[in-house]
């Protein structure tokens, strides 16, 4: 499986026009777009732990391996994070009743996938690989 195919899930919660499909559809829009990322640094020979300290790895890497478009990418990664948690966990809050706005987070996350594409294609894979190898020894002898 792959994780785009979360997406697909997303878009089909939305028009069920209920908070709890919408706040499923922002659950699955994060895990495609993280589960996206991940494979991708998998092949770029970047080990992501399969487990909740992964999905804050992911997003500082891509954050701080020196490459503009990684970073934007890593802040829409962190914002549907944000999201999917409050989604998830936080049955008070009232931003998931608002179909325009959960919406408008399910097509950030396609955006962002599709722009994760490019990251395959050089030169933007060998600088996000050496930019994260870098950060990776940094943090390392920190």
């Amino acid at each position: 499986m792959k994780g785009e195919e979360f997406l697909a899930v997303a878009k089909a919660m939305l028009p069920l026009r209920t908070e709890a499909a919408f706040r499923s559809a922002i659950s699955r829009a994060y895990y495609a777009l993280f589960n996206s990322a991940a494979l991708l640094l998998r092949e770029l020979g970047i080990a992501i732990v399969q487990s909740p300290s992964g999905h804050g790895d992911l997003k500082h890497f891509l954050f701080n391996c020196g490459v503009a478009q990684a970073m934007d990418f890593a802040r829409v990664l962190d914002e549907l994070r944000t999201k999917r948690n409050l989604a998830d966990y936080n049955m008070e809050t009232a931003i998931f009743q608002n179909q325009n706005d959960c919406s408008w987070l399910v097509a950030k996350a396609e955006i962002a996938i599709k722009t994760l594409v490019t990251f395959k294609h050089e030169p933007l894979r060998t600088q996000i690989q050496t930019g994260i190898q870098d950060y990776e020894r940094k943090i390392k002898y920190s």
